[in-house]
């Protein structure tokens, strides 16, 4: 079972103490060095405005770093937008780009956009859902043309996004090429990927669920698992997260015009909108997004950009920071935290910059026209104020100095040294790679999740809460891919230590219910945690007597969701004789 964090009642009285708390607190120094010319990463992003409909091209912009050839390296992925060819840089092993995308078969002209990243397949190699407006103009681009690539086993990639059923989002019938952000996760545990994809283009109903179904292809559930949740919603970008602690992860869905979405699942395969009964869905123009335990209280916040102006609410009102406290419904916080002018805001990651234990905020934004043109990039430090999430503005004495059209966001670990970098897309512009140079940074523990071992575990751990144990404190972390605008971040789980040498407890609780707990983990490693082997329902690494008297004891029907089934190893709902044969097969 997932462990219930200790929760405090907190309540607007409480934030407006804060500010008091929080004024004494100076803001640490955070370093950020662009460094993309030394990192090889030569690109363009150039949006055809011929093919893409409705003006949109200047909204594009994707990218996605994950370790494509699994060498321990990330990489990036770069989308081109349809004047430009997308890019795939390899990373030679100490934060060197060089561009393989000839030879990887992916080097493509077409108008491009939102990138996912996950092993859909169960192969063990990351491939990639892009969604794409079609080929460049001069006529309009064509519905259609999203692209599922399949990773070759670090080869080269394939694109089977028709077979496998996802090449469309918006219905043939409309006949409009629409599709912007896309997520992977397993929102049924079942083990395998599921991916959900947003169309910008709200009345044509576009957004889409589809379920995998473990053979190489997926099923459109959209009507089956939400109904019309998700009618008349214009998407930018959805991510799948556990926000109460259940195991089943919630849609989160950024989306324009007042639509964003809080779907709450409700562990049978299906989704209810719970956006007004949870306080949130308050964003006018919701963009990018980011999830994150803000405040060290073991819950799970949700940070959505939109856009800001000085004109007084309703009016672009700007950023939105949904607090989740106990009981919900969620507290609207921006304001308070000191997060919601963002200028016109697009992508955003929640990561711990200075390793200090506390997660930042970064954010980029900007639209081709007055006042929000080469405006620069926002940098939320993160004020270590546990009754609160509060923070400070910082970009300017931190050398994030982005001040373009910036789009979407991602982090990854380039050089390997432990401590997080970030690449930032640029509409009609070039990639910007910042290399994290902090001072004074702080211990850290980089970790990667392997579930090769266990077939009722979706691949690289997505949908597992891990908690870092450090003093008095404990650190949250959750696996999504870190979707933010239009991209993912490398798949790994970062904790910042501050001055801590040693983790007291690590504390993997795995999506389908299993358990891994090490204690006195040393700083400062790269750490690779294996899932528990199938059929080891006690986690104790060794499938034996206790894990077979577990199972027969749990004979028949498994329990109401979302109470774990750790018997049930073929995720049938049932356990039987195909459940004993397997646990016997793994015997030892």
């Amino acid at each position: 079972m997932v462990a219930t964090p200790a929760r405090r009642g907190k309540g607007v009285g409480v934030a407006m103490a804060v500010v008091v708390v929080a004024a004494g607190q100076a803001a640490g120094q955070v370093t950020l060095t662009n460094s993309t010319a030394n990192a090889g990463l030569t690109a363009l992003h150039q949006a055809d405005e011929n093919a893409i409909p409705e003006a949109q091209e200047w909204m594009t912009g994707g990218l996605a770093a994950a370790d494509f050839n699994n060498d321990g390296h990330t990489d990036i992925f770069w989308v081109g937008g349809g004047l430009t060819a997308d890019k795939l840089f390899i990373n030679n092993g100490s934060g060197v780009f060089t561009d393989k995308a000839v030879a990887w078969g992916i080097a493509d002209l077409h108008c491009g956009n939102g990138v996912a990243v996950g092993d859909y397949n169960k192969d063990g190699w990351l491939d990639i859902y892009l969604t794409s407006f079609g080929p460049p103009g001069p006529a309009p681009g064509a519905p259609g043309a999203h692209r599922l690539y399949r990773n070759d086993s670090g080869t080269g990639f394939t694109n089977v996004a028709e077979a496998a059923g996802v090449n469309y989002s918006c219905p043939a019938a409309t006949n409009n090429p629409a599709g912007y952000g896309a997520a992977f996760g397993d929102y049924d545990l079942d083990g395998h990927l599921d991916l959900f994809v947003t169309s910008w283009w709200g009345a044509d109903d576009g957004n889409r669920l589809y379920k995998n179904n473990g053979d190489g292809t997926f099923t459109d559930v959209t009507a089956a698992a939400l109904g019309t949740a998700v009618d008349g919603v214009w998407g930018f970008q959805p991510a799948f997260v556990d926000m109460n602690g259940d195991r089943y992860p919630e849609l989160l869905i950024a989306a324009d015009f007042q639509t964003s979405r809080y779907l709450l699942n409700n562990a049978d395969g299906t989704f209810t909108d719970m956006t007004v009964p949870s306080g949130t869905g308050l964003d006018d123009n919701g963009m990018g997004q980011t999830v994150g335990d803000f405040d060290g209280d073991g819950l799970f916040d949700w940070y959505v950009t939109s856009i800001y102006s000085e004109t007084p609410p309703p009016d672009n009102p700007g950023n939105m920071l949904y607090w989740n406290h106990d009981p919900q419904p969620y507290v609207e916080c921006s304001v308070n935290a000191g997060v919601n002018n963002g200028q016109w805001g697009w992508g955003t990651l929640a990561l711990d910059l200075d390793q200090d234990k506390w997660l930042d905020i970064l954010e980029v934004n900007g639209r081709p026209a007055e006042p929000y043109s080469n405006r620069p990039g926002m940098l939320f430090y993160n004020l270590r104020n546990p009754n609160f999430p509060t923070f400070t503005e910082i970009a300017a004495t931190s050398g994030f100095d982005h001040a373009d059209e910036g789009r979407s966001l991602a982090y990854l670990d380039a050089d390997n040294d432990g401590d997080l970098d970030v690449i930032v897309s640029t509409n009609a512009g070039s990639p910007v790679f910042y290399l994290n140079e902090t001072p004074d940074i702080g211990n850290w523990l980089r970790i990667k999740l392997d579930t090769s071992t266990n077939a009722a575990l979706a691949p690289n751990g997505f949908g597992t809460r891990v908690i870092a144990t450090v003093g008095v404190n404990s650190l949250y972390r959750y696996m999504s891919g870190s979707p933010s605008y239009l991209s993912t971040s490398e798949l790994s789980v970062h904790f910042g230590l501050g001055n801590a040498t040693t983790v007291a407890e690590l504390r993997v609780e795995w999506a389908k219910g299993y358990v891994t707990v090490l204690t006195d983990v040393a700083a400062n490693q790269h750490l690779t945690i294996a899932a528990p082997e199938l059929g080891d329902v006690d986690s104790d690494g060794i499938v034996g007597v206790s894990d077979l008297l577990d199972l027969l004891g749990g004979w028949g029907s498994c329990p109401t969701p979302p109470a774990p089934c750790l018997s049930d190893l073929n995720n049938d709902g049932e356990i039987g004789v195909p459940d004993l044969l397997t646990l016997l097969a793994n015997w030892g």
